[in-house]
């Protein structure tokens, strides 16, 4: 369990960056990979090949911290071969292609951040994975093959792959996804809020959304593996932000805030870790301030979906209390039934407050007495 309290970014011009802090509640989260977030962000422990468990060999962190503590940012001793890729605000990438203008998130194994695409005249959202994790990820070749398949009713929640690249830095190659932004998660929509409710229309329309989203991937013979509010995005109303300068959306969002990136030894910075780090800004709604009609969704972070007929995997990178219970009480591999079970617990989420197995929390937090 980690407590953390969720801050809005708001526009005060003329002013410092500000900070509201509106909760300060007991909570598990990952990034939302796309929201920025990605959800109190936790990292995916390993992956089900041994070969994939020793590439990540080199990205072991070291025992004692070498950076002064930023929160809220990505884990700075992840800056290494194998690693992050060091990115800074106006950064082109792919050719000049895309221009960096703000952070959306991150992630154990990626980095999220809004771009202007000079080609096309529009705001993406480009997910950098670190080196170590680009070979293995299936998150593209799934996006493409899903966006390549008539699916019907339900695909609109799935995000178009709208283009793939690859880039090479001081810590190895990276893969790079580009898909439409979103305003925020429905982990931070909740804890913005000052109840963490959904009006009742909405929550069952999102409901609705997300249940005929599931049933799409399942017709494709896809579990999604990692079901949670922070992996379940908003999307922009129609109109959007591509009309927006970058000045403009800043005017109306605020400026990004960064922190300088500072070794507790003074010496100087290495080539491979950014000069600053960027915290993810904040463009989303409370759940209690959005309406029907706002309530459009994306599902995200496909980094742990897999074919169950073609692999076998038995545990789960799931949040701890949402995990299904054949992966702790049980020696049969995952399938489709596991993601019900995440599905439930996100929907019960969704329309009411709190984890749907909360209490079984303060059994994983008993300390036994002490001899």
């Amino acid at each position: 369990m980690f407590t953390r309290s969720t801050c809005i970014r708001t526009n005060v011009r003329s002013h410092p960056q500000i900070w509201i802090f509106v909760s300060n509640q007991p909570c598990v989260r990952k990034t939302s990979l796309m929201s920025t977030f990605t959800p109190l962000k936790s990292d995916k422990t390993n992956r089900d090949t041994d070969a994939s468990n020793a590439s990540r060999t080199s990205t072991a962190k070291p025992s004692k911290p070498q950076y002064r503590l930023a929160e809220d940012v990505e884990d700075l001793h992840r800056y290494c071969p194998g690693g992050y890729h060091p990115l800074e605000l106006g950064d082109d990438l792919n050719k000049g292609r895309y221009r960096l203008v703000d952070k959306l998130g991150y992630g154990g194994y990626s980095s999220i951040w809004l771009a202007r695409d000079l080609h096309r005249a529009r705001y993406v959202a480009v997910k950098v994975i670190t080196a170590d994790a680009s070979t293995s990820t299936p998150e593209a070749s799934l996006l493409s093959s899903l966006g390549n398949s008539p699916l019907g009713l339900g695909s609109e929640i799935i995000p178009r792959l709208l283009d793939e690249f690859w880039i090479a830095g001081p810590n190895g190659k990276h893969r790079c996804i580009v898909t439409p932004p979103a305003r925020m998660s429905l982990f931070d929509a909740k804890e913005a809020s000052t109840f963490g409710l959904f009006h009742l229309d909405v929550a069952r329309s999102i409901t609705a959304r997300l249940i005929r989203g599931v049933a799409v991937l399942h017709g494709q013979d896809i579990v999604h593996g990692d079901l949670h509010l922070g992996n379940i995005l908003v999307q922009y109303p129609r109109e959007g932000i591509d009309a927006l300068s970058t000045a403009e959306l800043y005017e109306k969002y605020g400026e990004p805030y960064s922190e300088a990136v500072i070794r507790l030894d003074s010496k100087p910075l290495a080539n491979n870790i950014p000069a600053r780090v960027f915290i993810p800004s904040w463009y989303g709604l409370r759940s209690n301030d959005i309406i029907l009609g706002e309530e459009k969704i994306l599902l995200s972070d496909f980094g742990e979906s897999f074919n169950p007929h073609e692999t076998a995997r038995f545990s789960s990178k799931t949040l701890p209390l949402l995990q299904p219970p054949e992966a702790r009480f049980s020696n049969e591999p995952l399938s489709f039934p596991s993601d019900v079970w995440t599905l439930a617990c996100t929907i019960w989420e969704i329309l009411g407050q709190g984890l749907y197995l909360r209490p079984f929390s303060l059994l994983l937090t008993v300390s036994l007495p002490s001899k």
